[in-house]
């Protein structure tokens, strides 16, 4: 999974970076990653963190390019994008993806199951779900006696 993030992160980086910024950047992501599972967080929930890796990209091109990159030498650039900042800090940074479906076990609640905000393993959310899979049968039940 992680290994995952970080090709699709190199690829939405290499036309847009240094070899030497995209090559800090993957970098740096992994041993935040690795920092992150070392203090006691399971891949996933880091990953979750993350979230998709290409607004990733987008957010390191974007604080490369910022207002005054005319200006700059990428050399200065690259000292001043997450040198100074600790792994919690990039953590608070991070936006979660709000669409998809996510699954978090939380210790004293159970499974936390949701498709966007929406949250799947309640009654409604069962109820929606047994609606869907009825319909699905009925219209390959309908499909296979024709």
């Amino acid at each position: 999974m992680m290994n995952e993030f970080l090709y699709v992160l190199k690829l939405q980086l290499m036309d847009r970076l240094t070899p030497d910024e995209l090559n800090e950047q993957i970098a740096l992501y992994e041993n935040y990653m690795n920092e992150q599972i070392a203090a006691g967080k399971t891949m996933e929930q880091v990953m979750r963190k993350l979230g998709d890796p290409e607004k990733v990209a987008d957010m390191i091109v974007e604080h490369y390019a910022g207002p005054d990159a005319e200006k700059k030498e990428p050399q200065q650039k690259t000292e001043r994008f997450f040198r100074s900042l600790t792994a919690d800090e990039i953590n608070d940074q991070i936006q979660n993806p709000e669409h998809g479906i996510h699954a978090e076990f939380k210790e004293n609640e159970g499974w936390d199951v949701r498709l966007g905000k929406f949250k799947l393993n309640t009654w409604y959310g069962t109820l929606i779900i047994l609606g869907i899979v009825l319909v699905l049968f009925v219209l390959f039940s309908e499909l296979l006696k024709k």
